[in-house]
């Protein structure tokens, strides 16, 4: 399938989960205010935080490894490593669950243990859905990877808006409980899309590779780490409010990052069909690929930045009620650093292509670093502000970094 094709097909699964995505948030923000909003941010923080931790690895190996041999019997190896580690880790999960209070209000301080259990049971969900998404992707079936991803969204606003008809109201816990449901749905629905029971002989087979999983176990570490670096740039300023600001507070920077993260769906759309891509080709084509995609990502980036820097703030009152316009002033910070990170998401994708590098991990833990050092710096004195502003100065370090090691690269190959 060709890039542009690819990209189209993953583009509009993207437009559907930008947009259905939106309204769920209106709705759970209109519903829940800036406190309820706040709770659910910081639940969704632990989620993505596990899933990175535990999912992420193998979701990019089983990408990497399934474009490289797309055999049956590769990609049954691939999906049985996939079944042993998710068993591991729900042991894990299930362990985790058990905590203490106090070691849970010490992870996120404010936060109902019903709630951090809820959001272990959705990160338990959410990482077997990456899992058979990352073997759709290498693959390249966009189709079902795009069905696996844009599944659970579109779920999860369905039964939000389907109790809210009902009972006229949402709460944290019915939000968090449709979230799970909604995932659970899906991850079994796109395991059966793959393993396609119904066919004599059976499409996949269980057959554990170990020494195949030691590979993916190893490349996989890498993997894990540089999305997780890159993840904590992205949203470590929000659990840094949370532990600094009242849950109000957290429910305004909440609103600012959710509108941030939807300019950010170009540059990650584009390296989703990018990666399978950069591991099968070399040289010149793989470096004009790669200036195609950050291209075309900057430009509708710098678009609807503009757009939500001229009526953003009508847009926030609009949709989330007068009480959010604070966002606003946190959103206008944010905007400068989301338009150069999107350019360096493209680079730092094509590296990933090529093995994950050590500048894919040393670049964004200096990014990091310096975030949450600006981040007790400013957010005493300008609060959300300050974290914005935080972030949007770590962003244009890593990009300078990414792309200043992308082009000597080139230059020098």
């Amino acid at each position: 399938m060709k890039f542009l094709t690819s990209f189209v097909i993953t583009l509009f699964g993207q437009g559907v989960v930008l947009v259905v995505g939106f309204l769920n948030a209106v709705l759970i923000t209109r519903q829940l205010g800036r406190a309820g909003r706040g709770e659910y941010a910081m639940v969704s923080f632990l989620v993505m935080v596990l899933g990175v931790l535990f999912g992420e690895g193998i979701h990019r190996t089983n990408i990497y490894f399934t474009s490289k041999d797309k055999s049956q019997q590769n990609v049954s190896a691939l999906f049985s490593n996939a079944i042993v580690l998710f068993g591991v880790i729900t042991v894990v999960f299930a362990g985790f669950s058990l905590l203490p209070d106090a070691i849970f209000q010490l992870i996120l301080p404010g936060i109902k243990r019903l709630y951090i259990q809820l959001g272990i049971l959705i990160a338990l969900f959410f990482i077997f859905g990456r899992m058979l998404q990352g073997i759709f992707l290498g693959l390249q079936q966009f189709w079902h990877y795009n069905f696996a991803y844009i599944g659970p969204i579109v779920l999860f606003f369905f039964f939000d808006v389907a109790y809210f008809c009902v009972m006229k109201h949402l709460t944290t816990t019915v939000v968090l409980i449709n979230y799970s449901l909604a995932m659970f749905v899906i991850a079994v629905t796109a395991l059966l899309v793959l393993i396609k029971p119904w066919h004599t002989p059976l499409m996949i087979r269980f057959r554990p590779d170990w020494n195949a999983l030691k590979l993916n176990l190893n490349i996989g570490g890498r993997a894990t780490i540089a999305y997780l670096l890159l993840f904590l740039l992205a949203r470590i300023n929000l659990y840094i409010v949370n532990y600094t600001q009242p849950l109000e507070q957290v429910g305004l920077f909440a609103v600012a990052a959710n509108i941030g993260s939807l300019i950010q769906r170009v540059p990650n759309v584009t390296g989703v069909v990018l990666f399978p891509r950069v591991s099968e080709t070399e040289g010149k084509k793989q470096m004009k690929l790669t200036l195609k995609a950050s291209a075309l990502a900057f430009s509708i980036g710098l678009f609807v930045s503009a757009f939500f820097l001229i009526w953003g703030k009508q847009i926030i009152i609009f949709l989330y009620k007068p009480e959010f316009a604070e966002s606003y002033r946190a959103l206008v910070w944010l905007l400068p650093g989301i338009v150069v990170l999107g350019i360096a998401i493209i680079f730092n994708t094509s590296l990933w292509g090529r093995g994950f590098p050590a500048v894919t991990l040393w670049a964004p833990f200096v990014a990091v670093v310096t975030n949450i050092l600006f981040c007790f710096i400013l957010i005493p004195s300008h609060g959300i502000v300050g974290a914005s502003q935080a972030s949007s100065i770590s962003f244009f370090l890593f990009s300078l970094i990414i792309a200043t090691y992308y082009f000597r690269k080139h230059a020098t190959s």
